[in-house]
């Protein structure tokens, strides 16, 4: 199957106002929490012993979270039309976390309006996406069985895990500050990102590439993680080597299948008689 990515020259102002969305999408991302970045790093021992902790795996994973988004939206800074698969990080990763955060975590009130808002502009902003409407539906490549066959492996496990980081979340009640900052959801959320990030990954989307990375490396982060970690939320020892190794064959595997299917896309030319 050949690439079906567009290469019709997109208007201007419509490439203006997707970027401007873009800008407003990250902005309600980081705008009043840009330390989220550095949480990849500050996660590991940020709380003394005894005095929060247990909060560290709960920043990890947002640091993580908070890079695969940022990576989504500056991929589309070139050539947006053929960024579907990040696209669709982006787009599916906004609307997971917020919808979950507004129903299940105690907000403050003055923080709805911006979770609301996150949500809106995430959707227009895939609706706005400068590829057709068939592209990003439509796979560039001969979707991955095996790519599929992973998914649904590590699928299992992970909603189990999201499913136990909302019992605990409701079972926590406002008197615990994990529940008042969301953290269980955040976990949550994380957790049911890995398969759909990875679904989209091996259907091959225009860009399929970033999807397949962003999968693999946040089961990898959190394996990393919780070795490094002792929290609630963290893996034991054995889940955490096996979401390492799962991580590492999700690239590997796609990153082969990319080059093979560079390799039937090449051009054959017939040798004169």
């Amino acid at each position: 199957m050949t690439d079906t990515t567009t290469t019709t020259r997109i208007p201007r102002w419509r490439l203006i106002t997707f970027w401007v969305l873009m800008v407003l999408l990250l902005f309600l991302h980081l705008g009043e929490r840009p330390e989220q970045l550095g949480f990849l790093f500050t996660a590991f021992g940020g709380y003394p012993e005894g005095a929060g902790a247990t909060h560290e795996i709960h920043m990890f994973a947002q640091g993580v979270l908070a890079w695969v988004i940022l990576a989504a939206v500056l991929a589309q800074l070139r050539r947006p039309a053929a960024q579907v698969g990040a696209a669709w990080v982006y787009g599916v990763g906004t609307v997971l976390a917020f919808v979950m955060f507004l129903t299940l975590a105690d907000l403050p009130g003055e923080v709805v309006p911006i979770v609301v808002a996150a949500i809106v502009i995430a959707v227009i902003a895939f609706v706005a996406h400068p590829s057709s409407w068939r592209a990003r539906f439509t796979p560039v490549a001969a979707p991955s069985r095996t790519l599929f066959v992973l998914v649904a492996v590590t699928a299992v496990p992970l909603v189990v895990y999201a499913l136990g980081q909302l019992d605990i979340h409701a079972s926590s009640g406002p008197h615990d500050e994990h529940y008042e900052f969301g953290h269980w959801v955040v976990m949550a959320v994380y957790a049911l990102l890995v398969p759909l990030c990875g679904a989209v990954a091996a259907w091959k989307v225009s860009g399929w590439r970033f999807p397949l990375w962003a999968a693999g490396l946040m089961v990898a982060a959190l394996g990393i993680g919780s070795l490094g970690i002792t929290a609630v939320s963290q893996l034991s020892t054995v889940w955490a080597g096996l979401a390492i190794a799962w991580g590492a064959t999700f690239i590997s595997l796609g990153e082969l299948e990319a080059k093979r299917d560079g390799r039937v896309r090449q051009p054959v030319h017939a040798t004169p008689s």
